[in-house]
């Protein structure tokens, strides 16, 4: 992302004062063209985004708070330096040139575009602590140099600034804080009570100059959000006002107390179906129907009133007890406009932004009942037969027969309504059939290839060499540890069973197992490895699966309780994803390494039910069938003969 441009690297201290320079979409070739002369003449080491592509990514909503805006680093020699470069900027760039605030900054005195931060310049292995840049003070103290979204000072360390006055808050007199329910570069979403009265709300903060995508600004969007919302009186949160504070905008809308889509949506899916139970199955399916009919009821009163919907995923909905809300307008248009950016994901295909706004609300509609009930989605309008036989298959797995798929491909249609697909939700009937569960028309087949945990390893991982490089340096390998940021097999578990492989110092592996151990997170399903904030994978290549798969390569006997707890989180009968790497089948591989060890019969029943359900998608060629043999071959070779 950065180009360097260091004059002298020894002559520059590891820590200290430096100076970051923002801007906007608008202005950054002319701050660079002011800049680039200034210091090379000076002979100052600085660095900076030079691909157009980087500069606007850095400048939206999709980097971090802490790190957006960063357009120049400036690394003084030292603080004479730094005080004297910081007043000729201040001098040389117009003080009505406009930059992205910088979080982790302070501004240097009423600038728009000079900030200042305290940190390291570079790393230096003698000051980290478990992979963070470590400074100590006289008096012990510690401070560490991460990424925060506030001006943070080592408390030693004078500021150069004066601190100033805070000005009166009619946010902090009116709302106390309740809870940070989301957060983005552009501005975070939170839950606050009215001081007077306690009553709830949701206030979304509105950061100036941040790009949502292409060249349109986030504020653009949240503005747009609100003046929608004034013209609505039903299926949306009320606006409550809107308040200009400091350098943002919020918008206040009253609090809709419940539980986004897919969370409502959990207990009456697939996801938590079971074959022994298929009076119970058939309840959860109704109740599923009578959720599309909120929904579609949702869809139809706000094509009534000519809003198209556009950003439909399962977050955007929350479920009250007795209602269900649409919850994020950003991107939402009126009938007959055009959207102010074209989404693309997995329930919004990129050729749907170009057709009619109400057709195009209607496919994702339908792209979201297929993912909140399987997990499955249409890529492409081919893709719909094969999901449909898809879900036909799973819902008869689990002892369903259904006419809901007719509902499905009637929103796919090019003349779908929301009016017309609501009357013919009355004809949807489900009913209980004998499931098969048998896996007897692949048992005459054999898997023409083995798939090994290492080699598919030595595959997957390319970094692997500088560990190698490093392997008699502990401390560069804990601090390389600290960096991964996956901890499944494609991550940190994987690299730990190839040092295993290539005999590495146990004392380093052990490290790098207890760096996993800290950062699980707590689920229903107990103890998990997490992807992102409070997310867990079961799967080999981030999750669960890969990390006892690690713990069993290495040292079985240490680690039997942690591996005995973490089996918890495998034991399913159904997952979003299906093949071995990352999806069920992989699951299943797992279970049966754990059934071998210590012959429960749980791990082998769960490992079964999982191979009757990734069977669904094998018949439709949705799995690889090599992968599929692989494990189902395992699974016959494992004792007791009957299938689940």
């Amino acid at each position: 992302m950065y180009k360097y441009k260091i004059v002298d690297e020894e002559s520059l201290p590891i820590y200290g004062y430096k100076i970051h320079i923002s801007a906007t979409l608008n202005n950054y070739k002319d701050i660079y063209n002011l800049l680039s002369p200034l210091l090379d003449d000076r002979k100052i080491s600085y660095k900076y985004i030079y691909r157009e592509e980087d500069v606007a990514y850095n400048f939206s909503v999709r980097e971090s708070p802490a790190n957006s805006g960063k357009y120049f680093t400036i690394y003084p020699e030292n603080d004479h330096v730094f005080l004297g470069l910081l007043e000729l900027l201040y001098q040389t760039i117009p003080k009505n040139m406009e930059g992205i605030y910088i979080l982790s900054d302070r501004a240097y005195k009423d600038s728009n575009t000079i900030f200042y931060r305290y940190g390291f310049f570079r790393e230096d292995l003698e000051y980290l602590e478990k992979g963070i840049p470590t400074l100590l003070g006289p008096n012990g103290e510690k401070w560490q140099d991460y990424q925060k979204p506030y001006f943070n000072l080592p408390e030693w360390i004078q500021d150069i600034q004066e601190n100033t006055f805070t000005k009166d808050s009619y946010l902090a007199r009116n709302y106390r804080l309740k809870t940070v329910l989301s957060q983005s570069n552009g501005g975070n979403v939170y839950q606050v009570d009215s001081v007077t009265g306690g009553k709830k709300y949701i206030l979304k903060e509105c950061r100036p100059h941040i790009i949502s995508f292409g060249r349109v600004e986030n504020q653009t969007l949240r503005k747009n959000e609100y003046e929608i919302s004034r013209k609505l009186l039903d299926c949306v949160p009320a606006v409550h006002e809107t308040v200009t504070e400091w350098i943002n905008q919020y918008y206040i809308y009253e609090f809709i107390d419940g539980s986004d889509l897919l969370k409502s949506t959990k207990p009456y899916s697939i996801v938590s179906y079971h074959r022994s139970n298929k009076e119970l199955n058939a309840r959860k399916f109704k109740s599923f129907v009578l959720i599309t009919k909120e929904l579609l009821k949702l869809v139809e009163y706000l094509h009534s009133r000519n809003i198209i919907l556009n950003d439909i995923h399962p977050g955007n909905f929350i479920k009250s007890e007795d209602k269900l809300y649409f919850v994020d307008l950003e991107n939402s248009y009126e009938y007959g406009n055009k959207p102010a950016i074209g989404l693309y994901s997995v329930i919004s295909l990129k050729e749907w932004n170009s057709i009619d706004g109400k057709v195009s609300d209607c496919h994702k509609v339908g792209n979201l009942l297929l993912f909140l009930l399987a997990r499955l989605h249409v890529k492409s309008m081919n893709d719909l037969s094969q999901s449909s036989q898809i879900l036909n298959s799973l819902l008869e797995e689990f002892g369903l027969k259904t006419n809901f798929i007719s509902i499905i491909e009637k929103l796919f249609s090019k003349d779908a309504t929301a009016s017309n697909i609501l009357k013919d939700l009355n004809e949807i009937y489900v009913y209980q059939i004998e499931s098969q569960h048998s896996l007897d028309e692949f048992l005459t087949d054999s898997p023409e290839r083995s798939f090994s945990i290492t080699e598919i390893i030595n595959k997957k991982l390319v970094n692997f060499q500088r560990y190698e490089n490093a392997k008699n340096n502990h401390r560069l390998l804990q601090h390389l540890m600290h960096r991964e940021k996956n901890l499944g097999l494609d991550g940190l578990s994987g690299l730990l069973i190839l040092m295993k492989k290539h005999n590495f110092d146990c004392d380093v592996i052990d490290y790098g197992i207890n760096i996993i151990i800290e950062k699980l997170i707590m689920t229903d399903n107990g103890r998990m490895v997490p992807i992102e904030s409070n997310l867990a994978s079961p799967y080999l290549n981030n999750g669960t699966a890969g990390f006892i798969r690690a713990l069993i390569f290495i040292d079985f006997k240490k680690y039997i309780d942690l591996i005995k707890e973490l089996s918890e989180g495998l034991i399913t009968e159904f997952a979003q994803y299906a093949d071995l790497w990352n999806g069920m089948l992989g699951i299943v591989d797992t279970l049966l390494e754990l059934y071998s060890y210590f012959r429960v019969r749980k791990y082998k029943d769960a490992a079964g039910e999982l191979l009757n359900t990734v069977k669904c998608y094998v018949k439709h060629s949705k799995v690889d069938k090599q992968e599929y043999l692989y494990v189902l071959s395992k699974y016959m070779e494992l004792g007791d003969g009957e299938l689940v």
